[in-house]
């Protein structure tokens, strides 16, 4: 999860309020959604990687987050292989399994193709999410909220999960160490015992957290968090020229992909059926 904790830099995305972060953000959940074709996403993707180049995030990341989803990328081309309606190009069968006119054991290209896309579809949102926690701190992302009017309730929720997420990853890794520095060579057990280990592992971990979230309670209570009193905040959310720019751009190119899209635009239309 360090993969998306904020990095201190001195480049223009780092420069750009965190408003125009989070359009970007927003309009890639958008085109994810609408624009479901390999070039459309595509274009985005690329679109997504060049802000990671000029926001100076390390595109070594990206093996990370791909490793990451590698589990999630093979459920959805075995699930989509075997079941996608209009596959019509057996690559393998696993026997015979008819339900109405479709044989269900028989795994299609079709399928694997629609499954890589709707995977893109996930890249898509995920590429965005480095972009707006990697060169925005939390304090300017929650001021941002604070301006757009967001509940102050919800933006609490918001930052402190993203806080705490890479806070548990921490914890646990850090019990994991303590547990190897006792001896115990965890990777070497057989999984039946890092079953039991690692359930043994959640307790600390659970204690550590739930002491975490009464000290988060005791702060806000002593803060007189949810008070009608009119906030202030020290971070300046004013638009400067590189937002207007990087925000027409973005908004700009994510108009011209649904517009191909919704006139009936399809690069691969003669493989697969969307």
């Amino acid at each position: 999860m360090a993969t998306l904790e904020y990095i201190r830099k001195d480049t223009p995305v780092h420069a750009l309020q965190a408003s125009s972060k989070m359009l970007l953000t927003v309009l890639s959940l958008i085109i994810s959604l609408f624009a479901l074709d390999y070039v459309l996403l595509g274009i985005w993707i690329i679109f997504l990687l060049v802000w990671w180049v000029i926001g100076g995030i390390e595109l070594r990341r990206i093996g990370i987050i791909l490793k990451i989803l590698l589990g999630t990328y093979l459920f959805l081309i075995i699930l989509q292989g075997f079941t996608y309606r209009f596959g019509n190009t057996v690559l393998f069968q696993l026997g015979v399994l008819m339900i109405g006119p479709r044989n269900y054991a028989a795994y299609t290209l079709e399928g694997f193709l629609f499954g890589t896309l709707i995977f893109m579809r996930v890249l898509a949102v995920v590429f965005s999410l480095p972009i707006l926690t990697m060169t925005t701190p939390m304090t300017k992302i929650a001021a941002q909220m604070g301006q757009l009017k967001v509940p102050y309730q919800f933006t609490l929720i918001f930052v402190t999960g993203m806080r705490f997420v890479p806070l548990v990853f921490q914890t646990w890794g850090n019990v994991m160490q303590a547990q190897k520095l006792r001896g115990r060579d965890i990777d070497k057990l057989p999984i039946t015992k890092k079953a039991t280990v690692y359930t043994a592992a959640l307790t600390p971990v659970l204690l550590y957290l739930l002491k975490l979230s009464t000290t988060l309670q005791t702060a806000l209570e002593c803060r007189a968090f949810g008070s009608p009193a009119t906030r202030t905040y020290l971070e300046e959310t004013k638009l400067r020229a590189g937002d207007y720019i990087a925000q027409i751009t973005t908004v700009a190119l994510a108009v011209a992909i649904l517009a191909l899209k919704f006139m009936g635009y399809s690069s691969l239309h003669y493989v697969i059926r969307v």
